[in-house]
Formats: structure tokens, sequence, C-alpha cells
């Protein structure tokens, strides 16, 4: 019986291993950070002020997603661009050019060719580009800006609010929350989109979603 048993030992233990084993998409998945975007008026410099929306950025997928509301449409020599930003080297990545159809959402879904180099990016932005566009850096007339959370940047943008004195005033702008709300269907199950999209990854090129 011992010998027997012996015998056995290494296809139990092969057995274990193959258990114990991860799967090969098992592996821990990397997860977009959501950014808030607004018509923020001491950095913006272009657009209506009520225009916001929400920015999902996987810098390891290279997945961009964005539902953008209030953007007026552009002439046809002109262009949208997200971008990021490192607030204190100043430098910037382009992620996606797109256009906007005037009173509707406008939708941006990029899957770039390659991953995204982590350098600190801080800050999301879209700008209005001029097409074609000799400037490979961003135009001055930024539309929307929105911080990573839980970065220093995000305190710049929304420094603590003083104590409140008098009334409370009327805010007659759509606030960002409303735009939370219209994009949570954005956020319902986006890694199983992304896991499909991964396995069908297009070799260049940028889908205009509007």
């Amino acid at each position: 019986m011992p010998s027997s048993w012996l015998r056995r030992l290494p296809v139990a233990l092969l057995a274990v291993a193959l258990v114990a084993a991860p799967a090969p998409h098992a592996a821990a998945e990397s997860f977009p950070t959501r950014v808030i975007v607004s018509h923020v008026p001491t950095m913006a410099t272009w657009g209506p002020a009520d225009a916001n929306g929400v920015v999902l950025v996987n810098l390891e997928e290279a997945d961009i997603r964005a539902d953008l509301l209030g953007l007026p449409a552009l002439p046809s020599n002109e262009r949208y661009q997200l971008w990021l930003m490192n607030s204190t080297t100043g430098e910037t990545y382009p992620l996606a050019r797109f256009t906007a159809v005037e009173g509707s959402t406008t939708y941006v879904d990029q899957l770039l060719p390659e991953p995204i180099p982590d350098r600190g990016w801080d800050f999301v932005m879209v700008t209005v580009e001029p097409e074609p566009d000799p400037d490979p850096g961003p135009d001055a007339r930024r539309v929307l800006v929105g911080s990573f959370p839980g970065t220093p940047a995000e305190v710049q943008q929304f420094p603590p609010t003083l104590p409140q004195t008098g009334p409370a005033p009327q805010d007659t702008a759509p606030s960002v929350p409303l735009a939370l709300g219209a994009n949570a269907a954005l956020l319902v199950g986006l890694g199983a989109l992304r896991r499909a999209r991964r396995q069908r990854r297009p070799v260049a090129g940028t889908r205009e979603d509007i």
C-alpha cells in the first residue's frame, strides 16, 4: 500500500499545482482612472461654461473613453483633442481627436496602438485644434480640464471652500454630479468590454463615435 501511494504522489502533486497555478487571464487587471472634466474658470480659455463630462484613462491598456456634454460644433477646419498633462513639468500627451454635434452628447472611444507611458500625468484637457495641425502641442484654447483624483493637482483645481456667510447663490448651470449620473452607463461593464476590445485591438486609427 505505501509503495502504491508513493507511485501516485507525483500525479497528485501535479494536479495540485495545476489547480493552484493562476490562469493566463487571471493576472491582476489594470483599471481606468476616472477624471471629471469641466469648464474651470481659472484654467479654461474657450467654450461654454456649462460644458462638462467624464474621461476614463487606462494607461496600460491604452484605452480612452469619454462622455462630454455641452460641446459646441466646430467648423470643418477644427477638431477637439484630448490630452494628458503633467502639471509640474508641463509635458503633454495626445490621446484622441474628435468632433461634436451641437446639443448632443459627445462620445470618445479610442484604443491606442501602444500603452501610454506613465510620466506623472495629473491633468486631462480638451482643447480646440486646427485641422490640419502643424503644431504637435496643445492649442491655447482649453475647453475642459480635470485633475486625476488623489493628486496635488486636484487640490489646486478644487481648493478648500471658505465658510459661507450669506444666502446661498442660485446656481442655474448644470452641475458635475449630473454629468456623473448621465455617464453611469459608461462605467457599467467596462472590464468585460475592455477584455473584448483587447482581443481585437486594431493596429492604428481613431474611431469617432458621435
